[in-house]
């Protein structure tokens, strides 16, 4: 099965080094298991000085045996992923099992102070309580990812199924919508699925399944879309029938935001879309085009939904009473004032790990859990966690860029601005940068759908990472991919020596002894041989006998006997001497293979007479025609029938 050309060509210019040797990027095992190690004590500390912070300030066997249940389960990640994808690149597995180790022990911490009837008891189990379930969840994501790995065994074959996953992906994004309230609603957003105590929320895995197909059209479509339209105020437009892609997707995200009153996936799903698209066509206009396109349409509907003026005006006055001390029938602003202050009380180095006062934030296990960690921790060990997502997305970037297909540089592009921009909606919220949005943070907030989606997105990354990073190999079909410039560097060295090679040997000349096709050696005792010029052999002139000058001379018995290999014995020459074969002659010497010839023979003197017979007998055979190749004696001018 062919592939489009702009799946497998990617130009690369003479200064760009390449990103992965032909043998492959090394494995840093090692490392990687000192980092899980550094990881599986970090957060043990951060779980003993917990709970020496906390009013009780005693430890229990859940102090050791949290942290060590999360250290042998991030060890099983990393064992199904050295196992099933061994040349993925070392920092994926352990920074995201450090950050969600951090998650399950704070929000173990926010159930102990919880401000509800029961709170967690200090002898509670280790999977009690929210905490409990984030562990559990942890095992499932990790179950999920190495199935995934399994299964998926080179993300090319995804490509086989871009249209069932893109009918899946807007199912699960738009059930929500038609679902009723009591079942779907949440905080004013319809985006869960309730089914008594078990909840799942499906856009976690929608986004993960249209960012696919996303990657996987605009490799089919990434020449049309490239093409240029009209420029205008210096910016170079498409051409309007290209801009029906954008078209879809923009409808989509409004449609999700009308039904679902969801803000933040339909504006996370319509930038997805956005960056991948400007990734394949590196076209500005595009993003520009995208984001009139968003703005307008939600400015167009912003009259008509209460929900989303609230969100905009708690925004732009969070502090206004109305909105801060709110009889419930719309949302308050107390999540975000509480959130804000929890900030300032936290400062540049926190109050310490369990000495805060997360209780007091609403969702602070889930939407709000960077503002109550940022209490605790400060400014300092909020700068930190960042840095980790920082450093996760930008080994995804350079995944992207180590891809030897253009589908995988764009699902691994796509997936990096995915948790890109999903901490920057999280965090602006927290702060107060842009409006809220309801998304939770990756691997730390609570919720099943949250952190099985995003081990599994872990699970696309590294399927990609290891394509890329392992030695390289030709292959056919879907698994074909571009060469490395070495390998293509090497190729061409080795047929550049072999052409030298054949030039230098065409350029010595004949060959010595000439061997040529057309030429007949003649021995140097003959004539015609060397000094006297040579004859063109006659490939058709008829067999037969072949006459000599008289007097016993030595040569070949015949015109096509086979030419001999060793060098012709002295033999008797005129006047009974001896004759040797002449050192000078050209090419191989030419011996008799039979007997030397009887006298009266073509090549022989006449036979002796009896004695007394001074007379030499006539020659027993008549001369050779004139076509005789050894006959070097002029003929007689031939006469042609007819008289000319």
């Amino acid at each position: 099965m062919a592939q489009p050309m702009s799946a497998t060509a990617r130009p690369a210019g003479p200064s760009e080094p390449p990103l992965t040797p032909l043998t492959g990027m090394p494995k840093r095992v090692f490392r990687e298991i000192v980092m899980l190690v550094i990881g599986g004590i970090a957060v043990f500390l951060f779980q003993l000085t917990i709970d020496v912070s906390l009013p009780e300030a005693t430890t229990t066997s859940v102090t050791y045996l949290l942290p060590l249940l999360i250290f042998i389960v991030s060890l099983c990640a990393w064992a199904s992923v050295k196992f099933l994808a061994p040349y993925a690149d070392p920092l994926f597995v352990p920074i995201a099992a450090f950050l969600t180790g951090i998650g399950i022990v704070y929000i173990r911490r926010i159930d102990r102070t919880a401000l509800t009837d029961e709170p967690l008891p200090v002898d509670a189990g280790v999977f009690a309580g929210q905490g409990g379930r984030q562990l559990m969840y942890y095992m499932a994501g990790v179950v999920l990812l190495t199935v995934l790995l399994a299964v998926v065994r080179n993300h090319r074959v995804l490509r086989g199924y871009a249209y069932i996953l893109l009918f899946a992906g807007i199912f699960l994004a738009a059930i929500p919508g038609f679902l009723p309230a009591s079942i779907s609603s949440s905080g004013g957003s319809k985006n869960w699925i309730r089914f008594g105590s078990f909840s799942v929320q499906p856009s976690e895995f929608a986004k993960l399944m249209l960012l696919i197909f996303f990657a996987v059209y605009l490799v089919r479509k990434r020449d049309m879309l490239s093409v240029a339209g009209k420029k205008i105020l210096g910016l170079q437009l498409p051409r309007m029938k290209d801009l029906g892609p954008i078209v879809i997707v923009w409808a989509a995200s409004l449609v999700i935001l009308v039904m679902e009153r969801d803000l933040g996936t339909s504006l996370l799903l319509f930038s997805i879309f956005l960056s991948m698209l400007y990734m394949a066509t590196r076209r500005a206009s595009w993003i520009i085009i995208g984001l009139t396109m968003f703005v307008g349409g939600c400015i167009a509907i912003y009259p008509f939904f209460s929900h989303l003026q609230v969100r905009v005006a708690i925004w732009l006055d969070p502090w206004n009473p109305e909105y801060v001390y709110s009889d419930g029938s719309t949302p308050s602003s107390w999540q975000l004032v509480q959130g804000l202050v929890a900030l300032n009380s936290g400062g540049l180095i926190g109050n310490g790990p369990g000495a805060g006062n997360p209780n007091m934030i609403p969702a602070s296990e889930s939407d709000f859990i960077l503002a109550a960690i940022g209490e605790e921790v400060g400014l300092l060990g909020l700068v930190g966690i960042l840095l980790l997502y920082a450093v996760l997305v930008q080994r995804g970037f350079k995944t992207g860029l180590m891809s030897r297909d253009l589908f995988g540089s764009l699902m691994a592009g796509g997936l990096a601005f995915l948790v890109a921009f999903q901490l920057f909606v999280v965090f602006g919220g927290v702060t107060g940068l842009i409006p809220m949005t309801g998304q939770t943070t990756m691997f730390l907030a609570a919720g099943g759908s949250s952190l099985v989606g995003s081990w599994l997105l872990i699970g696309l990354f590294v399927r990609v990472s290891d394509d890329a990073r392992k030695p390289w190999q030709a292959s056919f079909g879907l698994q074909k991919t571009e060469a490395p410039p070495e390998f293509l560097a090497e190729q061409a060295a080795k047929r550049a020596a072999e052409q030298a090679e054949l030039a230098a040997v065409m350029d010595s000349g004949p060959i010595p002894g000439g061997d040529q096709p057309t030429e007949l050696i003649i021995p140097g005792h003959l004539p015609g041989g060397p000094g006297n010029g040579t004859m063109e052999e006659n490939v058709v002139s008829p067999p037969g006998p072949v006459s000599g000058p008289p007097g016993p001379v030595s040569g070949p018995p015949g015109p096509f006997s086979a030419p001999p290999t060793s060098p012709p014995p002295a033999g008797p020459g005129p006047g009974g001497t001896t004759q040797s074969p002449d050192p000078n002659a050209r090419g191989p010497q030419y011996p008799p293979q039979t007997p030397p010839p009887p006298p009266g023979s073509a090549y022989g003197s006449p036979p002796p007479g009896p004695p007394g017979n001074a007379t030499r007998p006539a020659p027993q055979t008549p001369p050779p025609p004139p076509s005789s190749a050894f006959d070097y004696r002029p003929q007689p001018p031939e006469t042609k029938e007819g008289g000319e």
